[in-house]
């Protein structure tokens, strides 16, 4: 391998990290939403089913 192919290999390799580790963070946020929701449903009132 030459040095010109090691570091195009190796500014790939960076590129990919970069990219997971925006999804990685998407993930998060997006978790973080959705437990945020969860949280404000379950302190909706319930209703009453009796009759």
């Amino acid at each position: 391998m030459t040095e010109k192919e090691a570091k195009k290999e190796l500014y790939s390799y960076l590129h990919s990290k970069k990219i997971e580790e925006r999804k990685l963070e998407q993930i998060e946020e997006t978790k973080t939403k959705l437990e945020n929701i969860t949280t404000v449903l379950d302190g909706l009132p319930k209703r009453n089913s009796r009759k």
